[in-house]
């Protein structure tokens, strides 16, 4: 049975669809009957993250295998219908987010938390990544509506925070919170984070916040997220130059010494040299970005004794980041701030190419709003 939406609603989804490398199309799909624990939501804002500009180009032969289906993990939105008996805490009318991956039965890794890397989902499906073929259909939140299974985590918003906070909370903070608490950084640290992105952004945030003194590092075109760095307590932010990586670490340890941990969140082969330059002797370096490039100097961090840490995702952290992004709303850090382009469904690759940085503008966060979609036919 479903409980449906009081004002009533559409019969069918709109959603951008992935078809194969740099094609996105926009079909209707029809929305599902619910079973009991089973949720409609109707998607308010939903982020283009760093790892889709990576699946637009095609750079995943398992997800082009898996096309046709629908982009988008950082989803928000309001829930339409639910299945009866409805799921404990979650009513019609509540504004949600939902996790890109939930825990299975209880395989090894999901009994130690880490359900991103569960064993029984070894391709890694979930939002964004899980074939339209697939019914109901709707696994992504460039969509208008999303289906949520029984299964998956849902977690209500906080009536504090405005729509494009609470869509850098659900997933950039929630990495940002679990990173830094994964690799253990603390208060009196010193703390470099190579790549100025959002997620890179919470990072230095979550560091500094902790106690920790962060330089944030960027290339030229990072101007707008360097400022950002320094908005959110960074000590410095500075810019890389090929060829210049000897003064650059030398201007590092000038302001902080000694480095602890380097969070490589760039994911460009430079960037990993650069972080092994910079840590110190028996320091750390945090792995967090999506990227297959470059080649590890083995011998240089066996000479350096240095800690290689990777973290994946944020299990069980989307509750803390909510809570953290409404303290550091009242204290005056409103992360909504960083959402500097939206963009219509209708427009997703034009969202995907300015998050890439193909045209003149600078972004730091690029969203997708359903409902830009609508006021165009309004005043159309």
């Amino acid at each position: 049975m479903v409980v449906d939406s009081p004002h009533g609603g559409p019969q069918s989804a709109t959603a951008v669809v992935y078809k194969r490398p740099e094609v996105f199309e926009i079909e209707s799909v029809p929305l599902p009957e619910l079973a009991p624990g089973e949720l409609l939501v109707q998607v308010e804002i939903a982020g283009v993250d760093g790892s889709e500009l990576h699946m637009f180009r095609g750079a995943f032969d398992a997800l082009n295998e898996r096309a046709p289906l629908i982009f988008g993990d950082e989803i928000i939105g309001r829930v339409v219908a639910a299945g009866e008996p409805v799921r404990e805490g979650i009513a019609v009318g509540d504004r949600v987010t939902v996790e890109a991956r939930w825990p299975c039965d209880g395989c090894p890794t999901c009994d130690r938390g880490q359900y991103y890397s569960c064993e029984n989902n070894p391709g890694r499906e979930g939002y964004g990544h899980i074939s339209l073929n697939r019914s109901p259909g709707l696994w992504g939140g460039y969509a208008s509506h999303v289906f949520v299974p029984e299964r998956a985590l849902v977690y209500r918003v906080p009536d504090e925070l405005d729509l494009e906070s609470a869509l850098l909370a659900c997933s950039v903070l929630a990495n940002g919170l679990r990173w830094n608490n994964f690799a253990g950084i603390g208060s009196g640290d010193r703390v470099v984070v190579v790549g100025p992105g959002p997620q890179g952004l919470a990072c230095a945030a979550v560091a500094r916040r902790a106690g920790a003194k962060v330089v944030v590092i960027g290339v030229e075109h990072d101007s707008e997220r360097l400022a950002a760095a320094t908005r959110l307590g960074a000590e410095a932010a500075l810019v890389s130059t090929p060829g210049a990586e000897d003064e650059l670490v030398k201007e590092v340890r000038a302001i902080l010494g000694e480095v602890d941990y380097v969070v490589e969140a760039s994911g460009a082969a430079a960037a990993k040299e650069l972080a092994v330059q910079l840590v110190r002797q028996q320091g750390t370096i945090v792995n967090v970005s999506v990227s297959r490039s470059g080649s590890v100097d083995w011998m240089a961090l066996l000479r350096k004794e240095v800690t290689l840490v990777h973290a994946l995702s944020h299990p069980h952290t989307v509750e803390a980041a909510f809570q953290l992004a409404v303290e550091m709303q009242e204290q005056g850090t409103n992360w909504g701030e960083l959402v500097t382009h939206r963009f219509g469904l209708s427009q997703a690759e034009q969202a995907i190419q300015v998050a890439s940085f193909n045209t003149e503008e600078r972004p730091i966060k690029v969203a997708l709003l359903p409902s830009l979609d609508e006021h165009d036919t309004k005043k159309a």
